[in-house]
């Protein structure tokens, strides 16, 4: 009788073990952000922001079709919104190492906004947006922000004179 108790120990102690080992393994992620300026109602002193570092290890996403994002209908909204004007539309596919903080992803146009996009993966899912976005007048203004994620659900981060829209998805496999 131990020796059936040991064996069936053994047998579920073994049978977890590649349920463990999966939950480690690299994941891949869609990633739709759109960046849009905001009407700016406020007296907050936005002109203090320190320097924009770019990280060495951006990388450049490779975009996926608009229609196929996750934020097109928000994305469409928006642009025929006369309060709200879209800066940027981006979606792309990526790895998330477990554990750790990963590559950042390069958002912008050139011209209006610049930033990168990480994941970070442990218990729960995270995006870390630092972005800049350069007004008409000039005035660059700068969102850094930190937010736990839940699959498939937009998520909106918020600055006085800009929006990002963020969503991520599991992916099945590499692009």
């Amino acid at each position: 009788m131990p020796l059936i108790k040991l064996a069936l120990v053994l047998v579920i102690v073994l049978t977890s073990i590649p349920q463990v080992v999966a939950t480690e393994a690299q994941a891949w992620y869609q990633v739709a952000v759109v960046v849009f300026a905001q009407p700016l109602d406020t007296d907050e002193d936005l002109l203090d922001q320190p320097p924009f570092p770019w990280p060495s290890d951006t990388r450049e996403p490779n975009p996926l079709p608009a229609s196929q994002s996750g934020l097109y209908a928000a994305y469409e909204q928006l642009r025929r919104s006369r309060s709200f004007r879209p800066l940027l539309h981006l979606a792309w596919i990526q790895p998330a190492d477990p554990g750790r903080i990963n590559a950042p992803y390069h958002v912008g146009n050139r011209e209006t906004v610049e930033g990168v996009v990480r994941l970070e993966r442990g218990e729960y899912l995270y995006t870390i947006v630092d972005m800049e976005y350069r007004a008409a007048d000039g005035t660059v203004h700068r969102l850094r922000e930190k937010r736990q994620l839940k699959f498939n659900e937009i998520h909106y981060l918020d600055h006085p004179a800009f929006g990002v829209l963020v969503r991520v998805s599991p992916h099945t496999s590499p692009p």
